[in-house]
């Protein structure tokens, strides 16, 4: 085990972050003291330096991808699990990341076979990715700005060439595209709310009942797709489509 965990450890190596004029260098400072001390083995110390940073509001991949590390470290395979996946949603093309995340992952009892997601939603988490919707909101606005100067224009200026019919054409049509992904995103998130299992074991249950029947039971480290919160428990999905509530506090959001 701890050659494995030091393999992890070298292979993935230490990130440090891209400093901007807006980040607060007492949130750098616990990151860069954190660092320091996971690289000195210091891993409990290290990681109550980045749980600092964390709650004074800073996320990033390399916070996640250190904080993930720390946990390992220390043998807490599902909050590893879960900061890495956190790394991932940031920087999902990151190798070391990746590489990361899938040894931590070789370790868990379970490893269920995933089910393929549907066309439509490869296709809308595709579109949220390629166009934020953030910058299909604002771009989409300021498209309809556009429409309305040019549509004042017409009225005041008497401007109604071809050319300045197809802009209130194209400026109508993008922003109302734009506008409507915006809100469709916002409405119907492409990205399914997560978690981790943190638990070592854990039964997922009929019903929303400590007494109820077991459907299955699932360990340490399996990411489950949350359904419905009800009271104390969550119903959740895991990757093979088994379904099931379970207590909301063996679970910890990615």
């Amino acid at each position: 085990m701890r050659v494995f965990l030091f393999t992890l450890f070298l292979a993935a190596g230490f990130s440090a972050p891209t400093p901007t004029a807006a980040q607060d260098s007492e949130i750098l400072g616990y990151f860069d003291a954190g660092t320091a001390l996971l690289v000195d083995g210091q891993f409990s110390e290290a990681l109550e330096k980045f749980r600092h940073a964390e709650r004074l509001g800073w996320g990033s991949t390399e916070l996640y991808f250190n904080i993930g590390l720390a946990y390992h470290r220390l043998d807490n395979l599902g909050q590893s699990i879960r900061y890495l996946e956190r790394a991932k949603i940031l920087s999902p093309q990151d190798p070391k990341v990746d590489h990361s995340l899938n040894l931590a992952k070789s370790r868990r009892v379970d490893n269920f076979s995933e089910l393929p997601k549907p066309f439509w939603r490869r296709a809308h988490s595709w579109t949220a990715r390629v166009i934020p919707i953030d910058v299909s909101f604002w771009t989409g606005f300021l498209a309809y700005a556009i429409l309305i100067a040019l549509v004042l224009a017409k009225i005041i200026l008497r401007l109604d060439g071809s050319w300045w019919r197809r802009g209130r054409y194209a400026a109508g049509m993008v922003g109302a595209a734009l506008l409507i992904h915006a809100f469709a995103t916002s409405a119907w998130p492409p990205l399914d709310k997560k978690a981790v299992v943190l638990a070592s074991e854990v039964a997922l249950l009929e019903q929303a009942d400590a007494s109820s029947n077991e459907v299955i039971r699932v360990h340490e480290g399996v990411v489950v797709i949350m359904r419905t919160e009800v009271s104390d428990f969550t119903f959740v999905q895991i990757p093979n489509g088994g379904r099931g509530w379970v207590p909301s506090t063996v679970l910890g959001n990615i």
